[in-house]
This record gives structure tokens, sequence and C-alpha cells, in this order.
């Protein structure tokens, strides 16, 4: 079905607003040629939404438009998704040997680099879009910081992404003054980015959720991709 091109990877890890919750909408399941995601049975597909079928309500999520996007840079390629988030993930649930607690058959990290390794007989890394910290922010977890910082070396070290670009998303604007305690999760995420090398923190300031107060609406995580790719092109220009 596909030719035999190296793809170009993109790993998007995280819990549900990287997997996605906005209504599809019939673009969102036009093939777009040279785009495509590896699924749960290490298959490669168009990459149609959901692209992260984590649950059977998942939606659109900023993969696709960032896969979308680095394709249109980079003409003669082909781009890959690698869909690997999770919903309702707390960052535990990113380390090695973390599970789910909503199902402990989910292994997202290890899951992750399982994929991911399967991938990579396809291609090589280009970017890794992280979104994640909204069930953190609920437990009100201290911690956050030093736990990013350890999913991050730990991704480093069992893919090759030296150098890849690490795209972390900041936290809805939306969630402040219910359940979730985001500004020190956010601020958690700012300062891991400003320290460790290859990172960029990527705002998600004015974004809309779908009503929830919780997940991104369609047309916000279509420009959460966007902002996304923004932040990749600027640190990939830096460093050239």
């Amino acid at each position: 079905m596909f030719d035999n091109k190296k793809l170009m990877l993109v790993l998007l890890a995280g819990q549900s607003n990287m997997a996605g919750r906005g209504e599809i909408e019939p673009e969102d399941r036009e093939e777009i040629p040279g785009l495509l995601m590896i699924n749960r049975n290490f298959e490669w597909v168009p990459a149609v939404e959901p692209v992260t079928a984590d649950r059977p309500f998942a939606g659109v999520g900023p993969g696709r438009t960032f896969g979308r996007l680095l394709l249109e840079a980079n003409p003669g390629c082909m781009v890959g998704l690698v869909p690997t988030a999770v919903g309702g993930t707390p960052i535990s649930a990113w380390k090695r040997g973390g599970s789910s607690p909503w199902d402990p058959q989910e292994r997202p990290y290890d899951q992750a680099i399982e994929r991911a390794a399967a991938a990579l007989k396809r291609g090589t890394f280009a970017a890794v879009l992280w979104h994640q910290g909204e069930t953190d922010a609920k437990l009100r977890n201290c911690r956050y910081a030093e736990d990013l910082k350890e999913v991050i070396r730990n991704f480093r070290a069992d893919l090759p992404l030296a150098g890849v670009p690490f795209l972390c998303g900041g936290l809805g604007e939306y969630l402040k003054g219910g359940k979730y305690d985001f500004p020190p999760i956010d601020a958690a995420i700012q300062a891991v980015a400003a320290e460790l090398p290859d990172l960029e923190y990527v705002s998600v300031a004015g974004l809309t959720d779908k009503g929830d107060n919780l997940h991104f609406s369609s047309a916000s995580a279509r420009e959460l991709g966007r902002r996304y790719f923004a932040e990749y092109q600027r640190l990939v220009n830096r460093v050239r």
C-alpha cells in the first residue's frame, strides 16, 4: 500500500489532550498523502482521526496537524505518527514499569517504547510531542518537575533521540478555578523546558475547551498542533 521511503517519525505521548478528545469532523477523516500512523497492530495506515485510539471516545488531537505541517515543510518526505498517549494517566504511569490507574494492563511508557521501536524500522524520529499534567494538577503533585525530567531522560536513553526536539504543551487556562490546580504544574513544565536541552514549552494561551472544562475543542487541538510546529521550527532553526 505504501512505498519504502524512510519516514520522519513523530512520537505523540502524554494523556487525553495529546490523544485528542475534540469532535471528529469530515476533514479529519480525509487521508493526507504521505502522512501515516502506526496502529496498535504495528501496521502503517493513513493518519486519519482518531490518530490515538486510546479510548472509544477518542477524537481530534494536535498530532495530525503537526504531522501535516511537517510533511508540507519537507517535500519528498513521508511522515509517520507514533501515537502512544493514554487518557487519564498521571506522570507516574509514564515512568519505566508504570501502569495506568484505570487499567493495570495499560503500561504507557513501556508500551510507548515498544511501539516506537517498531516504528524505527521505517524511519527516524524528528520530534516528540508531549502533553500531560492535568491528572497531576488534580493530584497536586509537588514533585512534577523532577518526575517530568525523569520521564524525558528515560525517553532519551531508551530511544535514539539525541538532538531530537522534545516539545511540551502547557495546560489549558480554562482549568483555572476548578479542581485542577494547574498553575504549579504549568510552571514546572516551563521550568523544565528552560533547563533541559532540545526542549521547548508550547503555549496554549487563548485556547478553549470543548465544553467540559478539561479537553481542547477540535479547533483548539488543531491550533495547538500549529503551535507545536512553530516551536519545533524555532528550535530546529536555532540549532542550525
